[in-house]
């Protein structure tokens, strides 16, 4: 198994997961304000330096990583094509992403990997079921250039939904019957939460909600007369019990509303499945009042995604938000 880090450079904090001496050690760190915004690098110099400072305190010695990307960050579907040669899907790619990419495919890059070669009944190739990623050339370049500089070696990039694939796969392994449960991803983050299906580990659909965590700050902020940077600091240590005023229950009403809809759509298109879990990740799964909301308007068994981490990265404080460094760091030790 090759050594690998998982990284996973959010709105508000960047998580890193590194084996070491047969544990996972998870590092969460908050980062400066306005690095990143709607899933863009606003100050490139200033993440390098940051990421830089975080390796050095942190004593994170391995340089191989795998960087995942959030849903607002990269496109990701499923894809059914004729059967076809390597290259051929290669060419195909970019037209199945036409109804997503505003601008010009050539400023993206593609890629895939194998979910099921459908045969007919005398075994011939007949057609492909595919998971499909694009993300622009640009953010891949820019990441690139800044992990290199902190001193990574950026070794492959996937998206979110590969992440949770790769959790999930991981428990199947130790829980045989995981493997015909259908379960919800709810994973909160600054900006936005993502609402992600899946049976066994096979991805069925996500939805983006466009707001997050970012609305708590926000409200905290108006509430103490500050700015969203420092209560993002007050929403996480709940200061004053800032997380239980009115104000908040409002947002928190908001978010359980969104999410119940998402989820409530998932069973009416797919009648034949019962959605039986949901799971808790990002910033906004450290959030107890948040998630015991949603939870309550769902009314689906919801569990913390600390549960579907491997064991020996379980138990820690900051496993709900660093849990797709975790599959980030898994992805890169299996290729």
């Amino acid at each position: 198994m090759a050594s690998c880090a998982g990284i996973d450079i959010g709105g508000n904090n960047c998580k890193i997961a590194v084996r070491e001496a047969g544990k996972v050690r998870l590092v969460s760190a908050r980062m400066p304000e306005n690095i990143t915004s709607e899933g863009r690098i606003t100050s490139p110099e200033t993440l390098t330096s940051f990421l830089r400072e975080v390796r050095g305190s942190q004593h994170v010695h391995e340089k191989q990583c795998t960087l995942v990307l959030s849903t607002s960050q990269a496109f990701f579907r499923h894809v059914t094509l004729p059967a076809m040669s390597v290259s051929e899907v290669e060419l195909n790619l970019p037209y199945e992403f036409r109804d997503f990419i505003v601008g010009d495919p050539g400023e993206y890059v593609y890629d895939y990997c194998v979910d099921e070669l459908v045969l007919d009944e005398s075994g011939k190739a007949v057609g492909l079921e595919l998971f499909a990623a694009a993300c622009s050339k640009k953010l891949a370049s820019s990441y690139d250039s800044i992990l290199r500089k902190a001193g990574f070696r950026l070794n492959s990039i996937i998206p979110a939904p590969m992440g949770y694939m790769r959790l999930l796969r991981s428990h199947i392994d130790r829980d045989s019957a995981a493997a015909e449960k259908s379960v919800v991803f709810v994973d909160i983050g600054h900006e936005d939460v993502a609402v992600s299906l899946f049976k066994g580990d096979h991805y069925e659909a996500s939805k983006t909600i466009e707001f997050g965590c970012a609305e708590l700050d926000q409200v905290i902020a108006e509430h103490y007369g500050i700015d969203p940077y420092t209560a993002s600091s007050y929403k996480y240590t709940n200061f004053d019990g800032a997380l239980d005023s009115a104000q908040c229950q409002t947002v928190y009403e908001q978010f359980a509303i969104e999410v119940s809809r998402v989820v409530n759509f998932y069973n009416f298109n797919t009648p034949d499945q019962n959605i039986e879990q949901m799971y808790f990740l990002g910033g906004g799964a450290q959030i107890p009042q948040l998630t015991t909301q949603i939870a309550d308007a769902v009314s689906i068994p919801a569990y913390s995604i600390d549960v579907l981490l491997p064991p020996e990265a379980q138990g820690q404080e900051s496993g709900p938000i660093s849990a797709l460094a975790v599959a980030a760091m898994l992805e890169g030790e299996a290729m």
